[in-house]
């Protein structure tokens, strides 16, 4: 009898255990799944004017594009083998040059045919103005002798980022704001210091500089 009691016991001390964990766990989940939809919902996507009639164009994480103001892509990264997003540009007289990380399969499960950016990768381009069509993939000592061939030299990249800061902001403030009065009642005493490092967040991507090395 005193060791089904026993066992009883070591039962329910796990199921509580379980249950503590699940309580800890749930605010942070709520608040990645604000800012999942938030993302998913097209809040992040931008189009920025890079100046010379061209615009870089963000769809989605991967899809992080070069075009021209009333015309199509000049530069799509899913033309090209392992290629991601624009993380930088360069405008001179003649040519624009672009940056770019890799993409690789996602793998989360099998049969999972989507991507994800690679970030240990990066590719280059130069795109003639005359002509926009994109001359690459480079790679990093490739596209030097291509700048030099060219006569030209990598004067800093300058990373595109959304024009217009509220609209990603007030976004996710939104699916905060719906999520938060469920937080405070019961998880106040997490959901205060989430709500204090996502303000935090937010003013350090307000701040931090356009250009990268």
């Amino acid at each position: 009898m005193r060791e089904r009691e026993k066992n009883e016991r070591t039962r329910h001390s796990e199921h509580f255990h379980g249950l503590a964990g699940l309580k800890i766990l749930c605010p942070f989940l709520i608040l990645l799944g604000s800012f999942s939809l938030a993302t998913g919902a097209g809040w992040t996507d931008y189009t920025l004017d890079i100046g010379d009639g061209y615009e870089v164009l963000r769809a989605n994480s991967l899809e992080v594009c070069i075009g021209k103001k009333g015309g199509g892509l000049i530069f799509y990264p899913q033309m090209y083998e392992d290629v991601g997003p624009v993380v930088g540009y360069q405008m001179n007289e003649n040519y624009l040059l672009a940056r770019t990380l890799g993409r690789t399969p996602r793998n989360r499960f099998e049969g999972d045919t989507l991507e994800k950016v690679d970030p240990h990768r990066e590719f280059f381009f130069l795109i003639p103005k005359s002509t926009d069509e994109p001359v690459g993939p480079f790679t990093a000592k490739e596209f030097a002798d291509a700048l030099k061939e060219a006569g030209l030299k990598s004067e800093g990249w300058i990373q595109p980022r959304n024009p217009n800061f509220w609209t990603p902001f007030l976004g996710s403030l939104a699916f905060f704001a719906f999520a938060l009065p469920f937080l405070f009642v019961k998880y106040f005493y997490i959901s205060i210091p989430a709500v204090f490092l996502a303000i935090w967040l937010f003013r350090k991507m307000r701040i931090q500089r356009p250009t990268i090395a």
